[in-house]
């Protein structure tokens, strides 16, 4: 069985493109509808307001006009800076086993040209429409699961594992919050450039800290 890495978009992105606009699927067009036709409280639907607001209005006006960028290219995030993909060796392999997990775009490839746009996987349960969909790709692969509990909700797969970055304070477990971002970046790119296709190795992969315990990695503060 082959294995698949899934990981989420990140809310920063790079500007521009350099190819065609994408030509949206039902459920991209779906989604871009309920957006263009919301009547709520945007400051409240994405978060931000005054000049960054009309930013984003702008950005999301033109998402069936804008050039495009791979999605590996346009994402920049603290996760992507962890991968750093401009270094990673064997990009081909990359490019076949890591997916990402966009709210309007569902499960895209690294090389998947995309606009610059602004949407949450829970804006208009998005989550759910990409659900059976995400389900029906995934059933034959072995799922090394990076993603976030909101992303999480448009998931489901027979094999595979969640892996979670924690923080042991005070003989607590917390999220690592930031710093695991970018672990869970360096931690990609050490699956692709081993080759790691299981999680008998995940013992092996240490950085900052963090070690496999058998069910998650854990990093002492």
């Amino acid at each position: 069985m082959e294995t698949i890495i899934l990981i989420p978009p990140s809310e920063g992105k790079n500007i521009g493109g350099k190819f065609e606009p994408k030509k949206l699927n039902s459920n991209n067009q779906k989604l871009l509808n309920e957006l263009n036709s919301y009547k709520g409280n945007l400051e409240k639907l994405y978060g931000v307001k005054g000049d960054n607001l009309e930013k984003v209005k702008e950005i999301n006006s033109k998402i069936k006009t804008s050039k495009t960028l791979p999605a590996i290219e346009r994402y920049s995030g603290v996760v992507y800076n962890g991968i750093n993909y401009d270094t990673i060796n064997n990009k081909e392999l990359f490019d076949k086993k890591v997916y990402i997990l966009s709210g309007l775009f569902g499960l895209i490839n690294a090389k998947e040209l995309i606009p610059n746009y602004k949407f949450k996987i829970n804006f208009f349960k998005a989550d759910k429409l990409w659900k059976e969909e995400n389900k029906e790709f995934l059933k034959d692969y072995f799922v090394i699961d990076l993603l976030p509990l909101a992303h999480r909700k448009a998931v489901e797969y027979e094999n595979g594992i969640e892996v979670e970055f924690v923080i042991i304070k005070n003989g607590k477990a917390i999220p690592a919050g930031h710093q695991g971002k970018f672990i869970k970046g360096r931690f990609v790119r050490w699956l692709i450039e081993n080759n790691i296709e299981n999680i008998d190795k995940f013992d092996e992969f240490n950085e900052v800290g963090f070690k496999w315990n058998g069910k998650k990695f854990v990093k002492l503060d």
